[in-house]
């Protein structure tokens, strides 16, 4: 699919923390919306995700970056570009603001009031914050409901608090790796340790940042699958130089942070760590209980049996919740040493139950 990226703009949004902004995000579709606009489904987008789902663009298709879910959105697609209209979005404090085809609004921005980047006075942001936005993005689309709202991981958080906070306004929900709220472990490694990192220096802390995450994202299997036990890569001990790398694998992993580093924001970072940390869906509803008690949508979760950051029960947990609150909710594991990065490194096994749940 060849793909074009659109803006949407507000000339006033007021945050959650109740500060009020012009703000703008970036927002890409793929399939066409029906008659009577029943079928649209948002795609929302993990930790260091865009907009940018699927497809490629139309000034670069030869060379261009493939789309982050394009296994799973197209033609005969899980998410079948033939009979669903999707629509993808761009969050506020998008990490990657370095990136010239993401359009967001955070830290990095201009403030029309200085004419200087807002930097750290810029609003604390929150999931509801980023759910909000897709709100107003979709009425002005004119979709007053959507067939399924979806995503992984940061994504999973947004479909789910989609379906707390507008209960009435989708059939379906599909988490997949996330879940309902934030865990202590997950709160602390990696995402405050990256923050730390960050505050003691911007540049090195945010590749600190980056490591942790990306090792954090595979499991204790697929690491030793694909790193083993390592040798040293040579040298005595007595000679060692500190500034040299231990194992090869030390390597691959700069040479990937090297590969992404430049389109990332270490203030956007920091917000969307902190966005992140502060979820929790039962916020504004009491109890946890009563948040879930909202919930009107046919829900789909989907951990991964060997993911770290959002382990299986939180997700098998929030299903069981639903079900005795008599809704419709369905638990899907997928059995896999890959870890959190699953959904997008194996996202053929993720194809059936989502096009299955989409259908029936």
């Amino acid at each position: 699919m060849i793909i074009q990226k659109r803006t949407f703009s507000m000339n006033e949004f007021t945050f959650e923390a109740g500060v009020s902004l012009p703000i703008q995000i970036g927002y890409e579709t793929y399939g066409t919306l029906n008659e009577d606009r029943s079928n649209a489904i948002l795609i929302c987008h993990f930790f260091s995700g865009s907009s940018h789902a699927a497809g490629k663009y139309a000034n670069e298709p030869e060379n261009g970056e493939t789309g982050w879910w394009d296994g799973l959105i197209g033609p005969g697609k899980a998410f079948d570009t033939n009979r669903y209209f999707i629509i993808s979005s761009d969050v506020l404090c998008n990490v990657n603001a370095n990136n010239p085809h993401v359009i967001t609004t955070g830290p990095s921005s201009i403030n029309p009031d200085t004419g200087k980047k807002y930097g750290l006075i810029f609003p604390e942001v929150t999931i509801r914050d980023f759910v909000r936005v897709q709100y107003e993005l979709l009425k002005s689309l004119g979709i007053e409901k959507l067939y399924c709202v979806a995503g992984p991981s940061m994504g999973g958080m947004q479909a789910i608090q989609w379906a707390v906070d507008y209960p009435d306004m989708m059939q379906k929900v599909i988490s997949v790796i996330s879940g309902p709220r934030i865990s202590a472990y997950t709160g602390v490694m990696p995402l405050q340790m990256g923050i730390d990192a960050i505050r003691i220096s911007p540049e090195e802390g945010l590749r600190m940042a980056i490591k942790m995450m990306t090792f954090q994202n595979r499991s204790f299997e697929a690491a030793t699958q694909q790193w083993g036990h390592p040798l040293p890569i040579s040298g005595p001990l007595t000679n060692w130089d500190w500034e040299k790398q231990p194992h090869t694998y030390f390597q691959e992993l700069d040479h990937s942070i090297d590969s992404r580093i430049g389109n990332i924001d270490a203030e956007h970072w920091t917000y969307i760590t902190r966005a992140i940390q502060l979820f929790n869906i039962e916020i504004g509803y009491g109890s946890y209980e009563q948040a879930l008690e909202r919930v009107q949508a046919e829900v789909l979760a989907m951990p991964v049996s060997s993911d770290l950051l959002f382990p299986p029960q939180e997700s098998r947990d929030m299903v069981e919740r639903l079900q005795k609150l008599g809704k419709t909710a369905h638990y899907n594991e997928v059995m896999t040493d890959c870890g959190h990065l699953a959904a997008l490194l194996e996202y053929e096994d993720f194809i059936d139950p989502i096009k299955q749940f989409l259908e029936k």
